[in-house]
């Protein structure tokens, strides 16, 4: 079992990649707060369980989309909407405007589809990267991202630039 990190070396990893995380994660999520939850989550599971390699940056985000799969798939999550149902515990924050239309497609995309754009288009990792960060043939990977740019093409025809 691989040992915990150092306060040390814990610290140098959140400020490295904690901005970097957040942003994945709000976009992946969709939801600022989740963001927040996913990332706090992910150092957790790094500190326990850290295994150092030549890439960390790709072990982190690894944990991080993890992660927020996880969330993802939680049941409480897909059946109660808390804006509805808890009113109260909304604190009034005007929320940012609506998000782009290529946002918005990307968003709307099959989460298979959409963690590869996030990762190559929005993290810059490469395909490679992204087959071993997913355990998945590279010609997965290459396959995933042309039927996203696919999709989104579908979707985004006609659409004035400005939406973009």
């Amino acid at each position: 079992m691989p040992a915990a990190l150092s306060t040390e070396e814990m610290t140098g990893l959140v400020e490295d990649y904690g901005d970097e995380m957040l942003r994945l994660a709000s976009i992946y999520l969709g939801s600022r707060e989740m963001a927040e939850d996913a990332v706090q989550d992910s150092f957790l599971k790094i500190f326990r369980h850290y295994q150092p390699g030549p890439n960390p940056r790709a072990f982190v985000m690894k944990v991080l989309v993890n992660t927020c799969k996880d969330l993802l798939k939680n049941s409480w999550r897909r059946r109660v909407d808390l804006v509805a149902n808890y009113p109260d515990l909304w604190d009034g924050r005007e929320e940012p405007g609506p998000p782009g239309l290529l946002l918005q497609q990307v968003m709307g995309l099959k989460p298979v589809y959409r963690q590869v754009i996030l990762l190559h288009y929005y993290e810059g990792f490469s395909v490679g990267q992204i087959a071993q960060l997913l355990k998945c043939p590279q010609p997965t990977v290459s396959i995933r991202l042309r039927r996203a740019r696919q999709k989104l093409e579908e979707g985004l025809e006609g659409a004035p630039y400005e939406d973009l």
